[in-house]
């Protein structure tokens, strides 16, 4: 795939928490031009979101200036109509979508040889002919319908189209690739990676300000706080470690309990934190004396590869992780892992006393296990795709 430029349809703005696709995206454009496709914006949401002469400038911003430049990758935000989830809509919105990244891509004079998609294959996807069509496959999203506002059975229509239309699909889990399997889809292992840069014996980076004033140890989780957290699991780590802080650090979900959630806050030793910039989570990470992914073990879980994962393992710092099999697929003693959640407590407590030789252990792992790596594993997949 090497010299060919790609198109990236992206799940989630670039300017957002970023996923799968963005990490991709960007360790494919140090080898070749890409343009990432934001999803599609329905115009009353922006109205909705501004009042005023705010909201009219902003309308007009987008529509006169959809494209703009991140780092080596070109961004495009194509536009749609009004209640754009609508199947009708959907279908009249498709033409315009299409020519607007053609739009965009002519601009940039790109050649387009491989499309991505991280969302989906369907009428409003722009595709060249003759351009190899790849389908990231992130989640089981029927078994997680409910986090996603839609229903299961609109999900998997959309699934099983970008699945007939692609020429590759590619899964992020190995029980992500059997699932496929069992719905007669041929499916590539694509694991997730770590970002390239900084990886050394000892962590050097200062302790961010905002941690200073906590009691250790330190006891993180770093991400969307939703129904997938074991709430409960995460009470009893507070409780057992009455001397040291349990941090929530990131956006909290709508569709959250939050009656779950305020009884963990009650406890004085449980503290929610706003979400910290993709660029600083490295050093929020190494500060921890043990971060945790606490999932409940559940449908959605087993087939997911939570991406914050290698930011832990990038950071080194000791890791207690839950409720999603392909946690516990990495090499022995890297991760402290049980299924049940309710073992998090005393993964916690493996996870604080282990020795300082690990952080080095998990920072080797990482750093031979890059989205650069992953990158040129998928212009191998598709180079194989057209021989």
């Amino acid at each position: 795939m090497s010299g060919q430029d790609v198109v990236f349809y992206g799940s989630s703005p670039w300017d957002e928490t970023w996923l799968t696709e963005h990490y991709l995206a960007e360790a494919l454009s140090r080898d070749g031009r890409v343009l990432f496709v934001d999803p599609a914006f329905s115009v009353l949401t922006v109205l909705k979101r501004r009042r005023g002469v705010r909201a009219v400038r902003g309308v007009v911003e987008l529509l006169a200036a959809p494209t703009r430049t991140e780092g080596e990758v070109t961004v495009v935000r194509t536009s749609s109509l009004p209640k754009k989830e609508n199947a009708l809509v959907r279908r009249a919105s498709a033409p315009w979508r299409r020519a607007q990244v053609a739009r965009a891509v002519k601009a940039a004079g790109l050649d387009v040889g491989v499309v991505v998609t991280a969302a989906a294959f369907d009428d409003s996807t722009w595709i060249p002919r003759g351009a190899v069509k790849v389908a990231i496959v992130k989640d089981w999203l029927e078994a997680g319908a409910h986090l996603t506002g839609l229903s299961a059975q609109v999900i998997r229509e959309r699934q099983r189209r970008t699945w007939e239309i692609a020429d590759v699909v590619c899964a992020i889990s190995t029980r992500l690739v059997a699932r496929l399997a069992e719905e007669g889809v041929t499916a590539r292992l694509l694991r997730h990676g770590s970002l390239a840069g900084r990886f050394g014996s000892t962590a050097v980076q200062a302790v961010p300000e905002p941690l200073e004033r906590f009691p250790r140890p330190l006891i993180g989780a770093v991400g969307r706080v939703d129904s997938r957290w074991d709430h409960a699991a995460l009470g009893e780590v507070a409780d057992r470690n009455p001397g040291g802080s349990v941090l929530l650090i990131g956006p909290v979900s709508q569709r959250i309990d939050r009656a779950e959630l305020d009884a963990l806050l009650r406890r004085p030793n449980v503290h929610l934190l706003p979400p910290v910039p993709n660029t600083e989570v490295p050093a929020w990470v190494e500060a921890l004396d043990c971060s945790t992914v606490p999932y409940v073990d559940d449908p959605w879980q087993q087939y997911a590869s939570p991406l914050k994962i290698w930011d832990y393992l990038r950071a080194g710092t000791p890791i207690a992780a839950t409720g999603c099999p392909a946690l516990g697929e990495f090499p022995e003693g890297l991760v402290h892992f049980s299924l049940p959640s309710r073992d998090l407590p005393k993964l916690v407590e493996a996870a604080l006393a282990e020795p300082a030789r690990t952080r080095a252990e998990r920072r080797t792992y990482a750093a031979a296990n890059t989205w650069d790596d992953r990158a040129a594993q998928l212009r191998e997949i598709v180079a194989e795709t057209v021989r």
